[in-house]
């Protein structure tokens, strides 16, 4: 397989920078993946030097400029949360902006109260806190809550359709959210308090313009610069945003189904139609994944095993694989857009993951976890990778240990890419501070 031009002097890097980390003693200052792309201290907010590390993830606590602390688990949440944050300080310091902020504040001020802090997770572990968190959301769920229940299904018991506003002002969240270049389906309670009380004035007469009359993207370097709710440049597609703005989950899957009838080229009632339509009714995936989804394989279509991919979507079983698949999509379809000599022939899978076969004929297992080190965990994830091609490579987002590269060397694969956000197939951005 023919690499980019500066693989191989990234991946020299990356073998001569893998350190190994204990939880006792790891510092953000120490983590190769991040450096140079989430500063540990800005305008809005600073980063605690004492990383934990939980299972393949960091653990990060966040200092907000004059909120609670926040542990965010991830660092696709990192990202994400520190744009959010972001946005938030950035925003409570307009004329709009302060007046929301004075009607959401009494909602947000006991967060973090009754548990050391909030974790917010791609995965299973954000039920780790019981339903404390799950509490806060019902606390600071804004104007009517409670009036409309839906029975939640997800893995972690919550419901992903939820998001923010209720059954009447819902509309004006999802307007509110795409204005100020936020995840109306966020899991973070700032982000649903603000678009709450937002919406709730706006309901009320309180305010009588968009949040996007005070947004200027390149006025807000944190934020303008990072990708909204993603890793990769280019991944908050603005058509895609708009479907997210102008439709409700329901509706939204009807969008979605047209795409796969339109662009995709699947006839309703086809089997793969059905498959598609089935992944979409899955409830560990929130709204926002499947429009991402369906974006990333519309540019995908045309590989080989397509249907094979969207079945493993279909049979996800929990929201922690749901963000490990979402991942694997974006990065994988970044790599297919941007990456210079390496195109995907199709794709090859297992039973909850799901790798690319180049038109070289080699496989690229893109396992989007922060810390890799040889244990059963990686070790399973490695064992459940198809021996097929004539080369493979592992991908990951974050760090992989000496003991992790020599693990996968025993196990056949030709190279390990650690740190990939670094790639220029990957960058979306530095975070200015």
């Amino acid at each position: 397989m023919k690499k980019p031009g500066l693989l191989p002097f990234f991946f020299l890097i990356a073998l001569l920078s893998n350190t190994v980390f204990s939880a006792d003693d790891i510092h953000y200052q120490d983590i190769k993946s991040l450096q140079n792309i989430i500063p540990q201290q800005s305008t809005y907010y600073t980063i605690s030097s004492n990383v934990e590390i939980t299972g393949e993830y960091y653990t990060f606590t966040i200092k907000p400029e004059d909120s609670a602390d926040m542990q965010v688990t991830g660092i696709p949440s990192l990202i994400k949360t520190i744009h959010e944050l972001s946005v938030i300080e950035w925003y409570k310091n307009t004329p709009q902006g302060n007046q929301v902020w004075k009607g959401a504040k009494d909602s947000v001020k006991n967060i973090g109260k009754g548990a050391k802090a909030i974790v917010m997770h791609p995965g299973d572990s954000f039920a780790a806190l019981g339903r404390s968190v799950a509490r806060t959301g019902r606390a600071i769920g804004g104007f009517f809550k409670g009036l409309v229940k839906k029975e939640p299904k997800s893995s972690t018991g919550e419901d992903l359709d939820k998001g923010a506003g209720n059954f009447m002002t819902a509309d004006i969240a999802r307007q509110a959210a795409y204005d100020l270049h936020l995840d109306v389906y966020s899991n973070n309670p700032l982000v649903i308090a603000l678009l709450n009380e937002i919406s709730k004035q706006q309901w009320a007469g309180s305010i009588g313009v968009s949040a996007a009359s005070y947004f200027a993207t390149p006025g807000l370097s944190t934020a303008g610069s990072i990708a909204t709710g993603a890793l990769t440049p280019g991944a908050a597609i603005d058509v895609t945003e708009k479907m997210i703005r102008d439709n409700s989950p329901s509706e939204l899957n009807r969008e979605l189904l047209k795409v796969v009838k339109d662009e995709m080229g699947y006839e309703p009632k086809s089997r793969i139609y059905e498959t598609y339509k089935d992944f979409l009714d899955n409830p560990n995936y929130t709204p926002r994944q499947k429009a991402y989804f369906t974006l990333y394989l519309t540019i995908l279509k045309d590989l080989k095993n397509f249907e094979q991919a969207v079945q493993v979507l279909q049979r996800c079983n929990s929201v922690e694989n749901g963000a490990i698949l979402f991942h694997q999509l974006q990065l994988l379809t970044a790599l297919e857009k941007k990456a210079e000599n390496i195109k995907f022939a199709a794709f090859t899978t297992a039973k909850n993951r799901i790798y690319a076969i180049t038109t070289s004929g080699d496989l690229i297992a893109m396992l989007p976890f922060d810390y890799a080190t040889n244990d059963k965990f990686m070790r399973n994830e490695l064992a459940e990778i198809p021996q097929t091609g004539k080369s493979r490579s592992v991908w990951l987002l974050g760090d992989a240990t000496p003991s992790f590269t020599a693990l996968a060397k025993d196990s056949g694969f030709s190279a390990v890419y650690d740190g990939i956000l670094r790639f220029a197939a990957f960058k979306f951005g530095e975070i200015k501070q």
